[in-house]
């Protein structure tokens, strides 16, 4: 239930909820209200609910803790202000993939926020360390879920794996709406990890000479971050 109200952009009615979860109505309404006590959700007047500030902290806690982000830190800033692009650090999240960290242009944003979870196989952050995966592994990954997330997505296993094997040959992966309407991304995987670096850009000023110098800049940045974390 948590992880429902926290992928949401917005409030989520208890209707919604019921339909989501098939929990009986008495059932979901004890515990939302044992969650509301406890300061995991709020409950607005229009009988709709959204994650409350009490589930910030263990998140924050895990960042806070965690050595990819720390010394990730100043080199997603470095991108940002190189570029003037939003800037994503994930995580692979099985079956899905997971921000943990981001740096947000001057200019308009496009991207996910920290702790918004997305599917691998429709985003290029997603695809840049599916492609560093075991085919097998892949293969377990995609079992749990595979569907066209956009009008733009690869819908078919075959289809996807070419792409998988072009990112590993150009050493970064690239989409083009594929997650998000009307934005593109180019990703690279952190060496030795199942975390990646992405860029998010609009369509209209994603070229492809500049998709070709975002990826310049991500492959020396996930370079020194995983040089890094190697000493």
């Amino acid at each position: 239930m948590l992880e429902r109200l926290s992928a949401a952009t917005d409030r989520v009615t208890f209707e919604s909820l019921l339909r989501q979860l098939g929990l009986p109505e008495g059932v979901l309404r004890g515990r939302l209200r044992k969650l509301v006590d406890r300061g995991w959700v709020v409950a607005e007047p229009d009988d709709s609910y959204a994650i409350g500030v009490v589930a910030l902290r263990p998140g924050s806690a895990y960042l806070l803790a965690d050595r990819t982000v720390r010394l990730a830190a100043p080199l997603l800033t470095q991108l940002r202000d190189r570029l003037d692009e939003a800037v994503r650090l994930v995580r692979l999240d099985p079956p899905g993939i997971v921000c943990i960290a981001s740096r947000e242009p001057a200019q308009d944003t496009a991207g996910s926020a920290v702790g918004r979870r997305m599917p691998a196989y429709a985003s290029a952050s997603g695809k840049a360390i599916l492609a560093e995966l075991p085919r097998e592994r892949v293969v377990a990954l995609l079992d749990l879920g595979f569907e066209a997330h956009t009008s733009e997505s690869v819908a078919d296993r075959a289809t996807l794996f070419e792409e998988l094997a072009e990112t590993r040959a150009r050493g970064w992966a690239y989409e083009r709406g594929q997650f998000q309407p009307g934005v593109g991304c180019v990703a690279a995987a952190v060496p030795g990890t199942t975390d990646a670096i992405s860029v998010g850009v609009p369509l209209a000023r994603l070229t492809d000479d500049h998709a070709v110098e975002i990826a310049a800049n991500l492959v020396r940045t996930t370079e020194e971050l995983g040089e890094a974390l190697r000493r």
